[in-house]
């Protein structure tokens, strides 16, 4: 960077946190370019709901940010360079309860190159392929997504290759090996305690791939399909039983598969989506493999005023070839209205739909104790947040 350009930056970084500005491109000069965005919200989160800030499951105000910054360089007529690093800050630890002081803890970051229309290669921390199949059903703000695994998936060590075109998209990633990385469904897997909510496990290595294609608008909006597919290799040595273990299970490997469908666009307008998945979970002792499955389905509908309805369903199941079998089923709806293109307000809940009557999705224990989500419970927020 060039001496000007890194002032620029740290200037804008200043700014940033001390005001409401709007999403800006605070260089752009030569073909190189650097845009600052981030959100600053707070939320009002009902007891049980797993995010109210506090240890004792009481309703809370959660107070976060996040922070991002967009760098892009021209290489060469074809070729441009690009970044991304993005950070999100929290007002009390890293999951409600923990006595901790502010935490501030990248989300992204990666660097790559873009070729045109060859397709863009990147490098860093961010979600495997099989992400961009989950998409069309991530449309709440904190209750959605029930159904789905690889959602919360970001993690180090990450190549993606990604060509777009003709309304065809195709995405192939490739994980190195890592430490302490966040599987979804993972709950057994669980070293030290202190990570029971997430299921951090060492990675050997892992790939995924996944396609998808969108239509021009029929009648209301574009028409997509996508799915996908992903493997990982756990370390072999990873998860020896040790006195700090949550457990004694040890991972093998998992397979997922991921499909999804929608119609539509979630600015103004109607929108139906769908989507089913699985990981399926290979352990060291066969006898306790198991898969953890789900399927979402959601409705919206966007106003030109900014307002905006969605609902869904969502159902998320665990099967062991021990013989648990355990089901969540919940409805997930949100009211929000954007006043403006930087300010937004919004109602959420989560309703029980069905879920199996105190049971979890591990060991028939505490449900909300092992996923950090007691899904038998009604839950609700109500949020504001500014963008800029």
């Amino acid at each position: 960077m060039k001496k000007s350009l890194l002032a620029m930056a740290v200037a804008a970084v200043a700014v940033a946190a001390t005001s409401a500005a709007s999403a800006a491109t605070v260089y752009d000069k030569d073909g190189t370019s650097l845009a600052v965005y981030g959100r600053i919200q707070g939320v009002v989160y009902s007891q049980d709901s797993g995010k109210t800030g506090n240890s004792y499951g009481d309703t809370g105000l959660q107070g976060s940010g996040r922070l991002g910054l967009d760098m892009r360089t021209q290489l060469t007529d074809g070729i441009a360079a690009f970044a991304k690093a993005e950070w999100e800050m929290a007002d009390n630890g890293e999951r409600a309860g923990d006595r901790k002081d502010d935490h501030f803890k990248s989300r992204y970051l990666w660097v790559g190159a873009d070729f045109g229309v060859f397709g863009q290669l990147k490098a860093g921390k961010f979600e495997d392929a099989v992400k961009y199949v989950l998409l069309p059903t991530d449309i709440f703000d904190d209750f959605g997504c029930n159904g789905q695994l690889d959602n919360d998936d970001k993690r180090d060590g990450m190549f993606m290759y990604t060509w777009s075109g003709y309304g065809f998209t195709a995405n192939v990633s490739y994980q190195t090996a890592k430490d302490a990385q966040l599987v979804d469904g993972a709950w057994y897997g669980a070293t030290p305690i202190a990570d029971a909510k997430e299921g951090k496990l060492d990675i050997n290595d892992a790939y995924a791939i996944s396609v998808g294609y969108q239509s021009p608008d029929v009648l209301f909006g574009p028409i997509g399909v996508r799915v996908g597919y992903a493997h990982t290799d756990f370390q072999d040595d990873a998860h020896a039983p040790s006195q700090f273990a949550l457990n004694t299970k040890s991972y093998d490997d998992y397979d997922q598969f991921a499909a999804s469908l929608y119609w539509g666009s979630l600015n103004v307008g109607p929108y139906v989506g769908a989507l089913y998945q699985f990981r399926d979970f290979g352990m060291v002792n066969s006898a306790e493999d198991y898969k953890v499955q789900g399927a979402e389905f959601v409705v919206a509908y966007g106003f030109e005023n900014g307002v905006s309805l969605r609902a869904g369903y969502n159902w998320m199941n665990h099967d062991a070839d021990n013989g648990a079998d355990v089901d969540a089923q919940t409805i997930p709806v949100i009211a929000m209205y954007n006043v403006t293109p930087n300010f937004r307000v919004w109602a959420e809940a989560r309703f029980d739909a069905g879920t199996d009557d105190d049971k979890d999705f591990v060991n028939g224990k505490s449900f909300k104790h092992e996923t950090g989500v007691n899904f038998e419970e009604n839950v609700y927020s109500v949020g504001a947040r500014y963008t800029f």
